[in-house]
């Protein structure tokens, strides 16, 4: 290597050691993530939530399910008995799962969910709809929320103090609900009272049970009950659960994982060890580039092989279909929509809810209606352990009408 070359390797090092040391320097910012899961003690994590409840229900009375609902209700003959209870920003069951939840609260039990939105065959056999408020009058867009009991009612409104949308129910069956709680956002600049006051929280009976659902799953994040007094609406809110019995606590869904799912999980999460990381990887780039130089004579030209994708491509393709692997070749669609979604619309493809849904169709041009069809029947079929030629069909039918509706 020139002295010239050895100057300027080491004036970039210099520089790269001067912007990681700037860098790491810096506080971390906020990390705004809606993970509402039990070990995440970030704004939206639910962490305070899960330490403090075993001061407001006995602990032997709390289990955690860590597996789907469908699974966890599977054994018809020896089914637990007591209280489901769910958080998360939304939580889709399909229709065999939400069969399975409802069959299972006929017996007697109850089932709370929280959530910014809930599975259409719920809502349908509940005769409910749901909504997101938006009202482009006001500047501040911050949730208030009180209980309707006069026992229970706080006597200002909480507040969420951050911009956000509130999910409400728009349609109720008035004759089997009972109103819990309102909500709105402030209007006008006043946090005292709830001026356009939307069912947000509701009690029904299912047969021999009861269902409790609520649109502000927000009220059991580490930002909300650590705020003022709110911890208080939070508590009055599970005292609508039943005094007795068995409380499952769903942890499957979470939009967090309990466990970390990459090698790199521990560096990337340490700024400090993460940037010794890509200081690491700058260095290797430096080094291949000064010293990565030929250092031998030219190496001919040898004609590549041709190019047999395509065979190999169907060849695979037969061996999946012969072997009826329709659950792979589902997964493989799925996975090449979600790449051509990301790289066509620019979209993250994370966290197929109804607020992607939105994007996804201001985005596309495409139908709201085929929209949301193609995502609910995706979110569906990853559910599923096993697929049907039917169902591998109209997946396929779905995503190439999405792909080429104009």
């Amino acid at each position: 290597m020139s002295k010239r070359y050895k100057i300027l390797a080491g004036l970039l090092i210099l520089f790269l050691v001067i912007l990681v040391v700037a860098e790491a320097s810096q506080k971390e910012p906020l990390n705004w993530y809606e993970s509402y899961g039990k070990q995440d003690k970030i704004p939206f994590g639910t962490y305070v939530f899960y330490e403090q409840l075993s001061s407001l229900i006995e602990e032997d009375r709390l289990e955690e399910v860590k597996i789907p609902p469908y699974e966890f209700l599977m054994d018809s003959l020896n089914q637990p008995k007591g209280t489901y209870f769910f958080v998360n920003s939304f939580i889709y069951n399909d229709e065999f799962e939400t069969r399975k939840l409802l069959n299972w609260v006929a017996q007697g039990n109850t089932l709370f969910m929280a959530s910014d939105g809930f599975s259409e065959v719920l809502e349908d056999t509940l005769n409910l709809k749901s909504d997101y408020t938006y009202d482009n009058d006001d500047l501040m867009k911050r949730p208030l929320v009180n209980l309707s009991n006069p026992a229970l009612r706080g006597k200002l409104p909480y507040i969420l103090d951050k911009d956000y949308s509130v999910a409400y129910f728009n349609k109720i069956d008035t004759l089997n609900t009972t109103v819990l709680g309102f909500a709105d956002i402030i209007r006008d600049e006043d946090s005292t009272r709830i001026k356009k006051p939307k069912v947000n929280f509701i009690k029904l009976p299912f047969e021999k049970g009861e269902i409790i659902l609520s649109t502000f799953p927000q009220a059991f994040t580490n930002y909300f009950m650590l705020n003022g007094n709110n911890a208080a609406y939070t508590a009055n809110m599970l005292s609508y659960l039943p005094k007795d019995g068995t409380v499952y606590l769903d942890m499957y869904y979470k939009n967090s994982k309990a466990v970390a799912v990459s090698p790199l999980f521990i560096i990337l999460n340490n700024k400090y060890l993460k940037w010794s990381w890509y200081t690491l990887l700058l260095g290797a780039l430096v080094w291949v580039i000064f010293e990565g130089k030929r250092k031998q004579r030219s190496i001919p030209v040898i004609k590549p092989l041709p190019n047999n994708t395509l065979d190999y491509t169907r060849t695979i393709a037969g061996m999946y279909l012969d072997k009826k692997e329709n659950r792979q070749i589902a997964t493989h669609q799925i996975n090449h929509f979600m790449e051509y979604l990301r790289s066509t619309y620019v979209l993250a493809t994370d966290r197929l809810n109804r607020d992607f849904i939105e994007r996804l169709t201001a985005k596309s041009g495409k139908p709201l209606d085929m929209v949301q069809n193609t995502i609910d029947y995706i979110v569906t079929i990853r559910q599923k352990a096993e697929l049907s030629e039917d169902e591998l069909i109209r997946l396929n039918s779905l995503i190439e009408n999405f792909k080429t509706t104009h």
